[in-house]
C-alpha cells in the first residue's frame, strides 16, 4: 500500500489505518437508517397498502420509483453487521500475521461482542421502543412491559456482539500456528459454514412452524409465545436478527475482511466476489418467482416466501439484499482502494461529511430516541395549523407529503448538531466512548480508537496498489 503524506511526530505504526470506502458506507448506511426511520414512523402508508391488496398499482413514476429504492435498500438490515465483519476480521489476521498473542486476539473479540450485546439489550429496552420512549410518547410512566418486551427480540446489535464472538474463535482456530499462510483453506472452510447456514434456516423455520408454533417466524405469532424458551429460539432463528440466518452477512463478510489482509491482495479477486454477489441475486430471485408462482409452496415452505421488514427474511429475499451488499463493497473497493486513491477521496467535503456520521454510528443508532425532541418542538409549531401531533406514529397523509421531506431534514440537521458536539468533546459521553472504556476494563489489547481523531486525518488510509502495509483498529 501507498501512504503519500506523513502526519508530524506522530509514527506510522501507531496510527489506524483504515479503509474509506467502509467509513462512507458505514456512514451513508446510519444517514439512510434515520432517514427511512423517521419516515416510517410518520408517514401514513395504509393507502399505498391498500392499493397493493386491491390490485391498483398505477402509480406514479415518482412513486414507483421510492417503493423500488425504499423496498430494496430500506431492507438492508444485515448491512452493519456485514460491514463489521469485514473490519474485524481484517484487524484480527493483520495481527494475527504480527504474531500477537492469538489468545489476547480471541479475548478481545469475546470481550468486544459481550459489551455490544449488552449494549444492545440495554438501547432497546430503554431506547425508543422501549420503557423511556413509549412513556415519552403515551406519558404512561408505569409501564415496564415495553423493556420486556423490546428485550424479547434480537436486534442490530446483538446480532453484531453474537457473530463478533462466534467469528472470534472460529478465526481464533483457523489463523493460530500461521493458519494465515493458508488462504484457500479458511476460505472453504467459511464457504462450507455459509451453505450450512442458508440450508439449516429454512429447515427449521418450517420443523418450529410444525412441532412447536404454528406461523413461525411471523413476529405477530411468535409475540404471543412471551417464554424464555421462545427468547432464545428467538435468537437463534426467530423474527428480527436471529443468527440464523444473518451469520451468512458475517461469514461473508469475514471472507472479505481475510481476502484483504493477504500482504498482496489481487484486484481479481473483487471480481469473484461480484460474481459472487450476482449468483446470490439470481438464486434468490428464482426462490421469489416461484414462491410468487405457487402460493401454496409459499404458504407452506418458509423458502419461498417473500418477507419485507419484520420477519425472518426468507432464503431468497436474503440473498437478494446480500448479493447487492457484496456488490456495492466491491465497486468502492475497485474505484477507491484498488486505484490508490483513499486518501484523496477521504479528504473530498461530502466523504468528510459521512466519515463524520461513521464515527459516531453506534451513537446515532442507540440514541435514536433523541429524534423524539425535534419531532415534539416541531409538533408545537405546526399542530395547530395542521391537526398534526408528531409524537404519534402515522400520522402524515400523503397530502402533507412535503412535511415528511422537511421533517427528515430537520431531525438529520439535530443529529449533525449533535455529532459536532461530541467530537468537540473529543467523543466523550458518546457510545463509542462507553464500548471502548467498557473492552478495556475487560481486555489485555487496549483500543486505541479514542486516541485519534479520525476528523483531524490522524489516519493513514488504505490504498492496494503496492505493498500492505499493517492495519490496526
Amino acid at each position: 500500500m501507498n501512504f503519500e503524506k506523513k502526519k508530524a511526530n506522530i509514527s506510522v505504526d501507531k496510527l489506524p489505518k483504515r479503509l474509506v470506502s467502509l467509513d462512507i458506507l458505514r456512514g451513508v448506511a446510519i444517514f439512510g437508517v434515520i432517514l427511512v426511520h423517521v419516515s416510517y414512523k410518520l408517514f401514513d402508508a395504509s393507502w399505498l397498502m391498500d392499493s397493493f391488496y386491491s390490485g391498483n398499482l398505477s402509480f406514479s413514476p415518482f412513486t414507483w420509483f421510492l417503493i423500488v429504492l425504499l423496498g430494496y435498500f430500506g431492507t438492508w438490515h444485515g448491512f452493519f453487521l456485514f460491514i463489521s465483519a469485514i473490519v474485524n476480521s481484517l484487524t484480527f489476521s493483520k495481527k494475527a500475521r504480527m504474531e500477537h498473542d492469538m489468545k489476547k486476539l480471541l479475548k478481545k473479540n469475546v470481550a468486544g461482542g459481550v459489551v455490544i450485546v449488552f449494549i444492545g439489550y440495554l438501547v432497546e429496552g430503554l431506547g425508543y421502543w422501549g420503557y423511556f420512549g413509549t412513556a415519552i410518547r403515551s406519558g404512561d410512566w408505569s409501564n415496564f412491559r415495553p423493556f420486556l418486551s423490546e428485550n424479547f427480540w434480537i436486534q442490530t446489535l446483538q446480532i453484531i456482539g453474537f457473530a463478533l464472538i462466534i467469528n472470534g474463535f472460529i478465526l481464533f482456530f483457523l489463523l493460530k500456528n500461521e493458519g494465515y499462510k493458508k488462504i484457500k483453506r479458511y476460505i472453504l472452510i467459511y464457504v462450507i459454514l455459509i451453505f450450512l447456514v442458508l440450508f439449516s434456516t429454512p429447515f427449521l423455520n418450517d420443523l418450529i412452524s410444525n412441532n412447536y408454533i404454528p406461523g413461525w417466524p411471523d413476529i405477530y405469532v411468535v409475540s404471543h409465545y412471551f417464554t424464555f424458551k421462545t427468547m432464545l429460539l428467538n435468537i437463534v432463528i426467530g423474527p428480527k436478527f436471529p443468527l440464523l440466518p444473518f451469520l451468512v452477512s458475517s461469514f461473508v463478510g469475514t471472507i472479505i475482511g481475510l481476502f484483504l489482509s493477504e500482504p498482496n491482495p489481487k484486484r481479481k479477486g473483487l471480481l469473484y466476489f461480484v460474481l459472487s454477489g450476482l449468483l446470490m441475486i439470481f438464486l434468490g430471485s428464482i426462490l421469489i418467482v416461484i414462491g410468487f408462482r405457487f402460493p401454496s409452496l409459499s404458504q407452506k415452505y418458509h423458502i419461498f416466501t417473500f418477507t419485507t421488514i419484520e420477519n425472518t427474511p426468507s432464503i431468497g429475499s436474503y440473498l437478494v439484499r446480500l448479493g447487492g451488499q457484496i456488490i456495492l463493497v466491491m465497486i468502492l473497493l475497485n474505484q477507491i482502494e484498488f486505484r490508490g486513491r483513499g486518501e484523496k477521496v477521504a479528504n473530498k467535503k461530502m466523504v468528510k461529511f459521512f466519515r463524520r456520521w461513521s464515527t459516531l454510528s453506534l451513537t446515532i443508532y442507540s440514541f435514536n430516541i433523541l429524534e423524539l425532541l425535534p419531532r415534539w418542538i416541531l409538533s408545537v409549531i405546526i399542530r395547530k395549523s395542521t391537526g398534526i401531533n408528531l409524537m404519534k406514529h402515522y400520522v402524515i397523509p400523503k397530502e402533507y407529503f412535503y412535511l415528511i421531506v422537511f421533517i427528515d431534514f430537520y431531525v438529520l440537521l439535530f443529529y449533525e448538531l449533535i455529532i459536532q458536539i461530541l467530537l468537540k468533546l473529543k467523543m466523550r459521553g458518546s457510545f463509542e466512548w462507553a464500548y471502548v472504556k467498557l473492552l478495556n476494563a475487560f481486555s489485555t489489547i487496549k483500543s486505541n480508537k479514542l486516541k485519534h481523531d479520525l476528523i483531524q486525518e490522524n489516519v493513514y488510509w488504505i490504498n492496494y496498489k503496492q505493498e500492505t502495509v499493517s492495519y490496526s483498529d
